[in-house]
């Protein structure tokens, strides 16, 4: 456990150094700025556009740092030689692999964090207090990014940065529309149905993230929001699990030498 722990603490050392992640970060509070303008022209729906292009804001840059993040570290430590000053000592692969994970996840985390007291902040200033939905929703993004650093991470493990990078962003998009394809083959009664099923049952369904604050169970209206965002957050934790294993695993089968 302690190797765990300094091999993640390490990794966010690691990430928060880098530029990149500050740049995107940057431009992400300068969308949120600029979101205030958005507010201003949209006239008697300035709270809703403020609020909802405010948290898909975070979203959509949350999304691009836990990309980045998931298919460059583990490139960065192969490129610098870093990794074969640890992998000797009596640290296993799936160590490392499960640390790396958890070293993302904290980066993600604290820039979630981060972004989100700068909306609840600019929201404030204009007078929307904060909410319990928009709390939710920020948390919701959080697991969000959780989930796509693991499925990053997945694809570093056998792959090149830019292949990880494309398969990731891949993965994402049809996992956000998956759910809503399912329905509508079902509606139409396709052949298509059966194999559709097989892929929602497989791929990650992003759509679970993006709910909308209002209610936070649109595709479940009679789930509590409490039990939704529980249901979400196991659904998260076990995907990722899984998901990290298979990189240990075939990470570990990886001639470094």
């Amino acid at each position: 456990m302690s190797r765990l722990v300094a091999i993640a603490l390490n990794t966010f050392r690691e990430a928060v150094r880098d530029r990149i992640l500050y740049g995107i970060l940057f431009f992400g509070i300068a969308f949120l700025l600029f979101n205030l303008v958005l507010g201003e022209l949209s006239l008697d729906e300035r709270d809703r556009v403020l609020t909802d292009v405010g948290l898909a804001g975070i979203s959509l840059f949350s999304v691009v740092i836990a990309v980045f993040l998931g298919v460059s570290l583990l490139f960065k430590e192969i490129e610098k030689k870093t990794l074969y000053t640890v992998l000797p000592k009596p640290v296993r692969r799936w160590e490392f692999m499960f640390g790396k994970f958890l070293g993302v996840v904290g980066t993600l985390f604290v820039q979630v964090a981060l972004m989100g007291v700068v909306l609840v902040s600019l929201l404030w200033i204009k007078g929307i207090p904060p909410s319990l939905p928009v709390v939710g929703t920020l948390f919701l993004i959080f697991l969000e990014v959780t989930l796509v650093s693991a499925v990053a991470l997945f694809f570093s493990s056998f792959s090149t940065p830019f292949v990880s990078g494309v398969l990731t962003l891949g993965v994402f998009a049809i996992g956000r529309v998956l759910d809503v394809f399912q329905t509508m083959t079902h509606r139409s009664a396709s052949a298509l149905s059966g194999l559709v099923d097989g892929i929602v049952i497989i791929a990650p369904n992003f759509y679970l993230y993006a709910p909308g604050y209002h209610t936070l169970a649109v595709s479940e209206p009679g789930l509590h929001p409490a039990a939704y965002l529980a249901k979400v957050a196991a659904y998260t934790l076990v995907y990722a699990v899984v998901l990290t294993s298979f990189a240990s695993w075939i990470f570990s089968r990886r001639d470094l030498v």
